[in-house]
């Protein structure tokens, strides 16, 4: 039921950076037919390495996942955790809280993300930042393996409940999570059944995996048998990677599969609390050992399309696959046709429009073609807006190849609330036991200096669900303007999925455009229309809130 008739959304104009000055608007819904115009002009840009400077630790540390940047303490600034793999070497993830954009607190300790006080085996793997009891405090995941299930070690997945001031409680015992032998790889918050309510599914390698059912209460119940992700990706193969997005635009979201040894695989939601198997009717595959996965609608043609990366432990190169959605539930790979079919041991992949003239680029990080750094050049994939890209990590500042550095982890952010994206990197690959050289490594940051030479102009979109789940996450989202028609789904935040998700507004560059005309399409089917958004602006949508 829409509760409010008028559009009500909070205005953040970036002018003068790093001062904001914030007002309320009021704006009336009218008709608006979706053009496409073709890009505005290029501007060339530049980023710059600023670790040391916002007070990021230098300190190398065993990967697991994507840095995730969610706002814990609602400040308004996006505040970041990046994971590492286990506490036994790695004594747990990074943890820091943004001070207004310009600097970082090292809040490991206070956040009271640490070992857990009961079955706890200290293999901690991907990390995700999800609001599950609906209260606007984001909450943490950890999905923890079994140390390979030596000597039958009993674990607990670990739920963290966040305080709204930077610190986290452990919950995990209270919450209904399973004690098992399951070894957990990362796990992903969505509504799978549109209730208004974040559920949240398990990837488990080499067993069962898990969905938990939220039952509104602080509480899960695990309702993965008979969901078809029970065994998805088991006993064919043993993927460890999923992305969940809404492929097919019906209003539920899908998920796709990469990891260790299995081959593409993508599960439709059918809507009734099942999923199936589509891959090959899809047009997925047959391509194994993906890593990072990342939805993006590259072509804006209101369709995510989809990036995949492929890469091992020292194993050799593999080439990466990008597939085209085609608008009728099939895809087709265009990854030579497009220019980003790199051959050689990548990782993670995010997508963002980096110098706001309204189309996707990517960014993939590279190992080099072994994984053992000789050629760890990695990739920045400018959208030339005609469905092919071309490679610009060099002149952009962040191919950084020094053949040492195994580059792993990365996630697209605006840190400092200037309107362009910037960059995060986590490098080390390895498992657990691994000593040799590149098994760990650092996290970095790199500042985009693109706010006073380029003039294309930015909107940012954030959800306040009030029928769908507070976040907003399945949410359809696109803006159009005088630059042309971009469309994002909300999946969380960064980009791209590599055994993380984070919690970031999305993200979206209008080139010259003075105003842009936004649509929200909610997962509980309620649509949202606010015309004449003013340009450089991050306005909060509440569902149900236009006529």
């Amino acid at each position: 039921m829409i509760k409010n008739s008028s559009i009500l959304f909070q205005c953040l104009r970036a002018s003068n950076w790093p001062s904001f000055h914030q007002c309320r608007v009021g704006l009336a819904v009218s008709a608006f037919a979706y053009l496409t115009v073709a890009s505005s002009a290029v501007c060339a840009q530049q980023f710059t390495e600023v670790t040391t400077q916002v007070g990021f630790v230098n300190e190398a540390k065993k990967s697991w996942g994507n840095p995730i940047w969610g706002d814990v303490n609602n400040d308004g600034f996006l505040d970041v955790i990046v994971p590492t793999h286990g506490l036994a070497v790695s004594h747990g993830p990074f943890v820091y809280l943004n001070n207004g954009g310009t600097s970082f607190t090292d809040y490991r300790d206070p956040s009271g993300i640490k070992r857990a006080p009961e079955l706890e085996s200290r293999d901690w793997h991907g990390l995700s930042f999800f609001d599950f009891d609906g209260d606007g405090k984001l909450d943490v995941y950890i999905s923890e393996g079994a140390k390979g299930k030596q000597g039958g070690i009993i674990k607990r997945d670990l739920l963290y409940q966040g305080q709204g001031d930077g610190t986290f409680k452990y919950i995990s015992n209270t919450a209904g999570l399973v004690s098992s032998t399951d070894r957990g790889r990362c796990s992903f918050a969505f509504d799978y059944d549109n209730d208004g309510k974040l559920d949240l599914f398990v990837k488990n390698y080499g067993s069962v995996n898990q969905l938990y059912r939220n039952n509104g209460d602080g509480t899960f119940t695990n309702v993965a048998a008979g969901s078809g992700l029970d065994k998805a990706t088991q006993g064919r193969d043993v993927g460890s990677i999923c992305s969940f997005a809404d492929y097919d635009n019906d209003g539920f979201m899908d998920v796709a599969f990469s990891g260790d040894g299995t081959a593409d695989s993508l599960y439709r939601n059918q809507g009734d609390g099942t999923f199936v198997d589509v891959s090959a009717a899809a047009g997925m595959g047959p391509g194994t050992s993906g890593k990072g996965l990342a939805w993006g609608d590259y072509d804006n043609d209101g369709f995510v399309d989809l990036y995949v990366t492929r890469g091992a432990v020292g194993t050799g190169s593999f080439s990466n696959t990008l597939y085209h959605n085609n608008g009728n539930g099939t895809f087709s790979d265009v990854s030579a046709a497009a220019g980003v079919a790199a051959t050689t041991n990548t990782w993670s992949a995010v997508w963002g429009d980096y110098d706001n003239n309204g189309f996707l680029d990517l960014f993939v990080t590279s190992a080099g073609p072994s994984a053992t750094g000789p050629g760890n050049a990695n990739f920045l994939y400018y959208n030339n807006g005609d469905g092919t890209f071309t490679n610009k990590a060099a002149a952009e500042g962040i191919e950084l190849q020094d053949n040492v550095s195994l580059h792993k982890g990365s996630a697209f952010v605006d840190y400092d609330n200037d309107g362009f994206l910037d960059l995060t990197l986590k490098d080390g690959v390895g498992n657990e036991r691994e000593v040799g050289p590149g098994s760990s490594g650092l996290h970095r940051l790199f500042r985009n200096t693109a706010t006073h030479a380029n003039q294309n102009h930015f909107i940012k979109v954030n959800l306040q669900g009030v029928q769908s789940n507070l976040r907003g996450i399945g949410a359809r989202v696109s803006v159009t303007s005088t630059n042309g028609f971009s469309y994002r789904q909300n999946t969380g935040g960064g980009g791209g999925d590599y055994a993380s998700q984070g919690s970031q507004p999305l993200h979206f560059g209008i080139g010259s455009a003075a105003v842009g005309t936004v649509v929200v399409t909610w997962p509980s089917g309620v649509v949202d229309t606010l015309p004449s958004v003013p340009d450089t602006s991050s306005i909060t949508v509440i569902e149900g809130s236009s006529p």
